[in-house]
């Protein structure tokens, strides 16, 4: 009789305990995770440590590389996510195990530039489905972080889906341009019997002159516009 109690408490407390560390999916659509989130980044989890641990808590501080910034601007290219995991008067939870991709939905905390938490949302990890799901989803960005070289943005809201956005896509540098040379990129995304086209109009403004160029390239050709004596190419 004992022994059938003591393995009675012992299977409640391994339920309770799985129960206070899992992540139960909340119900929200993608969509509004989006459109009620003021800041939305794809990237990776770098590494993750336990901040705050109760019974009914289990807290993560996440170190997380930003790859691109599908809604917000000027976030760096790593930043801190503290209060990430089990919160009271939360519905949703976050994981975010070290190694793997994910879409985040954070806001601003604390008084560091780099520190935010996430909001009563739980993370969407990256896989192909997630690829599909972000070429569906309307009024996305392609925001490269700050001091980032190489755009890692995957295709976002594209016009198959979604005609009527109209894309910013920018790649933030520590490295000024020089000769005054100012580029204000705006590009759309749309498929034409399964060939990928970009359309960019740059504008180069230089000792006082504005020269508006519209590029249209695709994979194989490209197209230089030359005005007076100033070129610009790729």
């Amino acid at each position: 009789m004992i022994r059938m109690l003591l393995i009675i408490c012992l299977i409640f407390l391994i339920e309770t305990d799985a129960k206070r560390h899992r992540c139960v999916n909340s119900g929200v659509l993608f969509s509004d995770k989006i459109m009620r989130s003021p800041i939305v980044v794809y990237g990776q989890s770098i590494s993750k440590k336990i901040h705050f641990e109760t019974n009914t808590e289990l807290l993560f501080n996440i170190t997380f590389r930003v790859d691109c910034i599908l809604k917000g601007e000027d976030i760096e290219n790593q930043i801190e996510i503290t209060e990430a995991g089990i919160k009271v008067g939360h519905t949703a939870c976050q994981w975010l195990e070290p190694g793997e991709r994910y879409i985040v939905f954070v806001e601003k905390w604390g008084t560091s530039m780099n520190s935010y938490r996430p909001l009563d949302f739980q993370e969407v990890m990256v896989d192909n489905m997630t690829y599909e799901l972000l070429e569906k989803t309307c009024h996305l960005t392609r925001i490269s972080p700050l001091h980032s070289k190489i755009n890692k943005c995957p295709n976002v809201s594209i016009s198959e889906y979604c005609p009527h956005d109209d894309i910013d896509t920018s790649i933030t540098s520590s490295e000024e341009h020089p000769n005054n040379i100012n580029f204000n990129v705006k590009s759309s995304y749309f498929d034409d019997d399964n060939k990928f086209y970009r359309q960019s109009n740059v504008t180069i403004i230089k000792d006082g002159s504005i020269i508006t160029q519209i590029e249209n390239y695709s994979k194989n050709s490209e197209i230089f516009n030359i005005n007076q004596d100033y070129l610009y190419s790729y």
